[in-house]
């Protein structure tokens, strides 16, 4: 009986592995939070296309990868205004235009 997980490794072994399966057994597991009508259309789409779930949100999350990779926001110039000398000493709160140091409300 010893023989039995040596004849079950050669057997694993020589079954054909398409690129699919190799890719699968490096990749990671995770849990996703979707919006009900979100995963709905991606089941739609799975079951449309003869898919998996997991194809069609993988292939999906990359399109969206793709289609943003390397694209940076342009800077934006925002306008300044000179409107002036400080009406007031900003390092001096207690004082300030039109009332006497030391008067408080």
């Amino acid at each position: 009986m010893p023989e039995a997980p040596e004849r079950l490794q050669s057997e694993i072994e020589s079954l054909p592995l398409s690129a699919d399966d190799v890719m699968r057994t490096h990749m990671k597991r995770t849990t996703l939070v979707l919006d009900a009508a979100l995963y709905a259309e991606l089941k739609r789409r799975a079951t449309a296309e003869g898919r998996t779930l997991t194809d069609v949100t993988e292939s999906t999350l990359r399109l969206g990868l793709e289609a943003h990779g390397g694209a940076r926001r342009t800077r934006v110039q925002l306008p300044s205004y000179d409107l002036g000398p400080f009406l007031a000493d900003p390092a001096r709160r207690d004082v300030l235009p039109g009332r006497p140091p030391g008067e408080e409300d």
